[in-house]
């Protein structure tokens, strides 16, 4: 039987919260309460090393407005940097900081650690189903596994 594209967004909806609130509780660093618009940021900027405000926009699919107000917060963190483009003056760059790079390595580490704990009754190759459909679904959506 075939399912129609409203009984997927059905599917979508009906899953999305539970799965946006177990990486809810993933997230936390310290007294930091990011959240997972920041860390998406974090994530994007750590594998781009410098990216434009606009270019950085884009990858979150946010307006500039909107990511001024998510970076800002960020760089009070001390989490990112903004770079002034020395041909331009009025274009700026987001990149991590040290202290955000740091962070970010440490927040995988509890990320993986949590990850575990909720995998850790699954045999090896329930896990490799599990990533195997995941990137599948992500490759709907432009993902490409590198």
């Amino acid at each position: 039987m075939y399912k129609s594209v409203s009984e997927l967004v059905d599917l979508i909806f009906a899953y999305y919260p539970k799965i946006r609130k177990m990486f809810r509780n993933l997230v936390s660093i310290k007294d930091i309460p990011i959240s997972l618009t920041q860390l998406t940021c974090l994530h994007v900027l750590e594998q781009n090393d410098r990216l434009s405000m606009t270019e950085l926009a884009d990858s979150l699919c946010m307006s500039n407005q909107q990511l001024t107000k998510l970076v800002d917060a960020l760089v009070d963190y001390g989490m990112v940097e903004r770079v002034c483009d020395p041909q331009n003056r009025r274009k700026f760059y987001a990149e991590l900081s040290p202290k955000g790079k740091e962070l970010l390595a440490s927040l995988k580490q509890e990320v993986d650690r949590k990850m575990g704990h909720v995998l850790r009754k699954k045999s090896p190759d329930e896990i490799d189903n599990l990533y195997d459909n995941i990137a599948h679904v992500m490759s709907y959506f432009g993902y490409k596994e590198e």
